[in-house]
């Protein structure tokens, strides 16, 4: 494996913590751990730092400016997540967020600033659901870049071990706890990476849709491996779509951040009206739930495949958002004069990997973090810009229980009312290196795959798309298998190549692809991100979390302990 290693990271011996993936989460934990003097190793798929966080616009959302409390952050998280968010966990957050803030930014991360750059005040956005304005951002709507940045050079000032262009490809569980990974090395050979604890902090899998924000390396890898190892994931049915993609052929999808609303841009539709007004008490500022809903029924209705944002009336739009006028520019479209055209993509996973308020799963030695995650913060719909500080939070929390010896899940999170130990662990190592498909056949397996789930899955369901949605996974995954696992009985059929990554990768596309269907089939409600045309109303009686504990399983509802809110539908 190709490995970094700065002048102290000559530690040998099995690493305390392994590090799966390179964004905030990943690198947060890692230059945690080192600082708290873990041995620490960090496999990362692509280069340093290259991960859906670069992508991030918006920026953080933290209690840091006068009128504003972290009650006020949690009450409007907590509206955002539509009764399923845990409250002790978006109390983690908002309470643990500022310091986690500040010291990103000791680190070095600069967050724009009001007044002199140096000097002034911190300045502060408003987004989507959000009472007040608590969104820190950096160069505009640059705010992942920056981030990345500052993280990327944190990390190669500690003595953390780093193997770049390794895609870990499954869990190693020896008598019923992670012992590590096995991962495909930049040359496509197996290795096995083992640590006492490992973390999975891999991102989301916004690739299993064709339309989307995230990059083609967000493949759901850590859930999908969780999954296969015997853990327990739970709300994979939430995915939220950002409403607000420039509607081009560029993917992913250049993403036009909520803050232009923050700052003045009105939703349209193909007349000009503006339409938020009438679906939302906080209209073009209403959680990304209710905006992406609004447009696909409209979109759906009237035969259209985008409506329009106006940004014409933010004025010096290019200085306050540089990335986004440059997108536009590169559709060749002027937001200072045109109106831009707009859809929803596959954006965020709220879901993931079930753990409690400490990172902890239900498999002894895996812990995760950042979007892979489900510690119940997000509920059904996450809050606008909670990502970034989840990340960093949680993170933080993850490390600290580690250094001071916690091996176990805790009742905590969306493990409450959950046995913790309760999911199937395979009783010796397991592994699967056989590739999911010929290489070649592989693209068309993957467009194939994404189609299916953008047009069956997607922002508006129902019982008979998730059907069809359902029949296309399998199918795909069928024919995957068939190319994988020729008969040896002939001989005329050649052996399976080695493993590839393009073929590993799609088999987590296709595990967590079933297991979203799962859950959005199972939730036979209309909740936060997750609509069902059959079923438009929420309902009381299924307030819980849908969880499965395999690949291939069905979900079972867990009702949650106590209400987030008492007037949760």
């Amino acid at each position: 494996m190709r490995e970094r290693r700065s002048e102290r990271s000559e530690r040998k011996g099995r690493p305390d913590v392994l590090v799966l993936g390179s964004g905030v989460a990943g690198l947060w934990a890692a230059i945690t751990a080192a600082r708290a003097g873990l041995h620490v190793a960090l496999v990362t798929k692509g280069e340093l730092g290259s991960s859906a966080t670069r992508y991030a616009q918006g920026g953080v959302a933290a209690t840091l400016f006068p009128g504003d409390s972290s009650e006020l952050h949690l009450s409007d998280t907590v509206a955002a997540g539509a009764g399923l968010c845990d409250v002790d966990a978006v109390r983690a957050l908002v309470t643990e967020g500022p310091e986690q803030v500040r010291a990103l930014m000791a680190l070095g991360a600069r967050f724009d600033r009001d007044g002199d750059p140096g000097s002034g005040p911190l300045a502060a956005a408003r987004e989507g659901g959000h009472s007040v304005a608590r969104v820190v951002h950096a160069g505009g709507d640059a705010t992942g870049a920056e981030i990345e940045r500052a993280l990327r050079a944190g990390v190669l000032g500690t003595p953390v071990v780093i193997h770049e262009g390794s895609l870990a490809i499954d869990l190693l569980v020896e008598h019923g706890r992670v012992a590590g990974v096995r991962a495909l090395d930049p040359t496509g050979e197996v290795v096995e990476v083992r640590a006492r604890h490992t973390l999975l902090a891999t991102g989301g899998a916004g690739q299993c849709f064709a339309v989307t924000t995230n990059p083609a390396l967000s493949t759901g890898d850590g859930i999908a491996m969780a999954l296969r190892a015997g853990a327990a994931v739970t709300d994979l049915e939430f995915v939220q779509f950002h409403p607000t993609a420039l509607h081009h052929p560029a993917m992913p999808r250049p993403l036009l951040s909520e803050a232009l609303r923050g700052e003045g841009a009105v939703l349209r539709d193909e007349h000009g009206v503006a339409f938020m007004a009438d679906e939302h008490p906080l209209g073009d500022l209403a959680p990304r739930d209710v905006v992406s809903r609004a447009i696909a029924l409209r979109l759906g209705e009237r035969g259209l495949d985008h409506l329009w944002l106006d940004a014409t009336g933010i004025e010096g739009f290019a200085a306050r958002f540089p990335t986004i006028a440059r997108a536009c520019r590169g559709a060749g479209l002027d937001p200072r004069r045109e109106l831009l055209p707009i859809a929803p993509a596959a954006h965020y996973l709220c879901g993931g990997v079930a753990t409690d308020l400490d990172g902890a799963t239900t498999l002894p030695g895996l812990w995760a973090c950042g979007e892979t995650a489900c510690a119940g913060v997000h509920g059904a719909n996450r809050l606008a810009s909670n990502s970034l500080l989840d990340g960093l939070v949680f993170a933080a929390r993850a490390v600290r229980a580690i250094t001071v010896g916690k091996d176990e899940p805790d009742a905590t999170g969306v493990l409450r009312g959950l046995e913790p130990g309760a999911a199937p662990a395979p009783p010796r190592a397991t592994t699967a290196t056989s590739p999911v498909a010929a290489p070649g056949d592989v693209p068309q397996l993957r467009e194939q795959l994404q189609h299916a789930m953008t047009r069956d899955a997607g922002v508006l369901r129902d019982a008979a798309s998730l059907a069809r949605a359902a029949r296309a996974v399998d199918e795909i995954a069928g024919r995957a298998a068939d190319r994988a696992e020729p008969d040896r009985a002939e001989p005329d059929r050649p052996e399976p190549d080695r493993p590839d990554r393009a073929a590993c990768e799609l088999r987590n596309l296709i595990t967590v692809s079933a297991a979203v269907v799962a859950g959005a089939a199972a939730r036979a409600e209309s909740r936060g991100t997750h609509t069902r045309r059959d079923h438009p109303e929420p309902r009381r009686e299924l307030l819980g979390r849908f969880v499965l504990r395999a690949a291939r399983t069905e979900p079972v509802l867990v009702p949650l302990a106590a209400p987030a809110r008492s007037d949760a539908p």
